[in-house]
């Protein structure tokens, strides 16, 4: 998933299986928010803190990034949303 990533540490990680999901991490889509729980994160893009009034909980202070979100065995990883891949050809004279 693409787009503003939240993410802020879970205060409650100790009532999580083994202790282990320290970070949430919030998507929004659609005006819609969904949170997911990882173990640990890795940002491979540039970050900033926010403020962000959230529903239920109220306010909140986040890091927040753009990029795209994914889940692998339990990390957390944003990527830049658009990676370029550049490929070298041989000349031909």
């Amino acid at each position: 998933m693409s787009g503003l990533i939240r993410f802020r540490y879970n205060t409650m990680a100790h009532e999580t299986p083994g202790g282990e999901w320290k970070w949430r991490v919030i998507l929004e889509k659609n005006g819609q928010y969904e949170e997911v729980l990882v173990k640990d994160l890795k940002i491979n893009v540039p970050s900033f803190s926010q403020e962000d009034e959230m529903p239920v909980v109220g306010r909140k202070y986040h890091i927040a990034c753009y990029g795209v979100f994914r889940v692998e065995g339990g990390r957390g990883i944003v990527d830049p949303q658009n990676e370029v891949s550049i490929v070298a050809f041989p000349l031909i004279e």
